[in-house]
């Protein structure tokens, strides 16, 4: 039995339609970590959704994730709802999200609280931006809505603590589509209105929602670009908005927010106390310290006066007298020290210490040389003996004086040994044992004889002639 063969495209088609035929897999919420986040230049947001032990891959297209209210981070629990299908060019299944939450917070809070962190890291919030608020202004500008209580508060404080205050309504919408852009718009008038020294910045308590457009990015940066100082007071005592963090001061309602800029009479009864004591203190640190600069004056005046002058030179001539002196004595005293460690070392390192040893040493050394040398002539002596026994043994001399004789080449001292040697008319000379004789060979006197104990029986062959040892 033969089995059918389905494409990749087939097998992929079948599990798309039993999934798209599961009605729970088309509207369905996960909840889980988001992990591998991407954001490509398309605007589609490719992510995993996770949990201890499965991983579900997901994707939020452009549409969707424009409309989303926060921005989703790796490791933030979220809850996706959307679809489950199948992605066919990677053969696996995954969740096309249309909607995400935040899991355990609202997404406007969780985007309220990433927005907070960006402008933070910014240094939109930086307390060195702070600016000073005026004491007494003048002019005072009220960004807020023109029926909220807000504005009615505001005045009425106003008129109650600094009647004389002249007051500039810049309105705005509060809460709701394109409220940021009018708060925006009236910061902007009310900064360039003639003579407002500052501007308040207020509305009435309410939800999150309500006061979302006191947490857009373009408030605060408004706020930070107003040339006049801005005080907030936005909903109530615990709502803590962005415009709060970014403004020079907080006030934590309307009302509080218009008595920081009209202080009451007796904050300034205390005030002008308080800038008169630092007024006067400074008054006496200055009279104090300027005479004290004119007492130093004075008192070199005095030294430059002739008395003075020899005075401090009497002074400073008795000064150098103990100085010297004490110089001269601590010179004498290190000489003296370095003297004694001078004689100390030169007694420690004195050849006549070493004298006696080195004596010792020499006379050891001396009698072991002659003890040696002694030796050494003992033993040549013998072996002279020796070789002068032996010498005398071997030499020819002892032989002549049993008889015998020597005879030699008068012209080249060669010893004859045998008469082929000698020529007729050779000169030779015979050493005896007394005396020696000087003989000529005759022509026809050498005979070569084949035994050596033929004795020469014939007409003597030779003339000799008797000579002395000196002949």
């Amino acid at each position: 039995m033969s089995a059918v063969a389905f494409t990749v495209t087939e097998v992929t088609t079948l599990v798309g339609n039993a999934l798209a035929a599961r009605p729970e897999l088309e509207d369905v919420l996960v909840e889980g970590e988001i992990s591998n986040l991407t954001r490509p230049a398309s605007g589609h947001i490719y992510f995993t959704l996770k949990d201890r032990s499965s991983a579900l891959g997901c994707v939020c297209f452009r549409t969707n994730a424009l409309r989303l209210a926060f921005a989703p981070e790796n490791g933030m629990t979220v809850l996706a709802h959307g679809q489950v299908s199948v992605y066919a060019q990677q053969g696996r299944y995954q969740l096309v999200a249309d909607r995400l939450e935040p899991s355990g917070i609202g997404a406007l809070a969780l985007a309220v609280e990433q927005r907070k962190r960006a402008l933070a890291a910014e240094g939109l919030f930086d307390q060195r931006l702070k600016r000073c608020l005026p004491l007494l202004p003048a002019r005072v500008a009220v960004v807020t809505s023109r029926t909220g209580a807000a504005l009615h508060d505001v005045i009425t404080v106003l008129g109650r603590r600094a009647p004389c205050v002249d007051v500039v309504f810049s309105s705005a919408t509060v809460q709701g589509d394109g409220a940021a852009e009018t708060i925006v718009s009236a910061l902007r008038r009310a900064g360039r209105a003639r003579g407002v020294e500052v501007v308040l910045l207020v509305r009435g308590g309410g939800s999150l929602e309500d006061l979302m457009a006191f947490n857009d990015e373009a408030v605060a940066r408004a706020i930070r670009a107003c040339p006049v100082p801005v005080v907030s007071g936005v909903g109530h005592e615990t709502d803590v908005t962005i415009a709060d963090l970014a403004a020079d001061h907080r006030a934590a309602t309307p009302s509080a927010a218009a008595e920081t800029v009209a202080p009451s009479c007796g904050q300034l009864r205390g005030e002008l106390g308080a800038r008169d004591h630092r007024l006067r203190t400074a008054l006496r640190r200055e009279v104090t310290h300027k005479r004290a600069r004119a007492q130093r004056r004075f008192s070199r005046l005095g030294q430059l006066s002739p008395g003075g002058r020899v005075a401090r030179m009497r002074q400073d001539l008795s000064a150098c007298d103990v100085r010297l002196r004490g110089a001269l004595i601590a010179g004498v005293s290190r000489r003296q020290r370095d003297l004694e460690r001078a004689r100390g070392a030169l007694e420690l390192h004195s050849p006549f210490r070493a004298l006696p040893i080195h004596r010792e040493r020499l006379a050891a050394r001396t009698a072991r040389l002659e003890g040696g040398i002694k030796s050494a002539v003992s033993s040549r002596r013998r072996r002279l003996e020796g070789a002068d026994g032996r010498l005398e043994a071997l030499s020819p001399l002892r032989v002549i004086d049993r008889g015998y004789s020597i005879t030699v080449d008068a012209a080249t001292g060669r010893v004859v040994t045998t008469a082929a040697a000698v020529a007729p008319g050779a000169v030779l000379r015979t050493r005896l044992a007394q005396g020696s004789l000087v003989s000529e060979v005759l022509p026809g006197g050498v005979e070569v004889a084949a035994d050596r104990e033929r004795m020469y029986d014939g007409e003597s062959a030779q003339r000799h002639t008797n000579e002395d040892d000196d002949g």
